[in-house]
């Protein structure tokens, strides 16, 4: 048996074949092969310069006014990185 722990995925997808006819044994295999594993991970994306300069200026904003719509402080943050940026 290939599975190395709790999974909620596996379980799920293990469930799924016993409920098709497939014997215990089988969907245990084929629920926590390799494969179904590997498909798990989420993939991390790298956090932009625009975005990275644009959260400093709204967590300034936010907290230089803390009462402000948000919206607000949106429009004024995305103003302050465009300047930031030229």
């Amino acid at each position: 048996m290939a599975h190395t722990g709790p999974c909620p995925t596996c379980a799920a997808i293990e469930g799924i074949l016993m409920g098709r006819g497939l014997s215990q044994n089988l969907s245990h295999e084929v629920a926590y092969s390799a494969p179904v594993r590997k498909t798990e991970k989420k993939v991390k994306r790298k956090v932009g310069k625009y975005q990275k300069v644009f959260g400093k200026k709204l967590k300034a904003l936010k907290k230089k006014h803390p009462r402000t719509d948000s919206s607000t402080i949106m429009k004024r943050a995305h103003r302050e990185t465009k300047k930031a940026m030229k």
